[in-house]
């Protein structure tokens, strides 16, 4: 039980560092944009307050949307290898976060014609972070099932891992 849940906070950390990562990367890449055409730069706190609204959305995410797909990719495709729980987990987070989204743009009245495009992005933005939770998770399974006994590691710690 520790260990699985040691393994899902270490790909929580993951899947936030990459969502933060991700912001960041698109605020640098706006910021080109806006440079290159010549428009505004948005200020001096544009960058700090979408990485920090990233961070906190991070933080909301990862119980609602990265534990889930997981948790089921997991569940669903455990025997079938690693290959199977990230293809699993990273079709869970597609699904979720693109009903997130489209229930996000319809409390916020954006206009219908936008809904498929804005659930598009949310799907394509958690790709990365949900893949790389999966990995992680799989990985350090992995890890605890070829700890011998002798250096620290249990029968235990090896069932309840997988």
């Amino acid at each position: 039980m520790v260990a699985a849940v040691a393994r899902h906070l270490a790909g929580m950390a993951v899947a936030w560092l990459v969502f933060v990562a991700e912001a960041i990367v698109g605020y640098v890449g706006l910021l080109a944009y806006a440079l290159a055409t010549g428009s505004g730069l948005g200020g001096p706190l544009a960058g700090p307050m979408l990485a920090l609204t990233a961070a906190v959305l991070g933080v909301a995410l990862l119980p609602l949307l990265f534990l889930p797909a997981v948790t089921v990719a997991e569940a669903l495709g455990r025997r079938r290898g690693t290959g199977r729980v990230v293809a699993l987990a990273a079709l869970v987070a597609v699904i979720l976060a693109a009903a997130y989204a489209a229930v996000g743009a319809l409390v916020t009245q954006v206009s219908a014609g936008y809904v498929p495009v804005v659930a598009a992005i949310a799907a394509l933005l958690v790709l990365a972070p949900v893949v790389l939770y999966a990995l992680t998770a799989c990985g350090l399974g992995w890890v605890a099932r070829r700890i011998p006994a002798r250096w620290g590691g249990s029968a235990v710690v090896a069932a309840e891992v997988g």
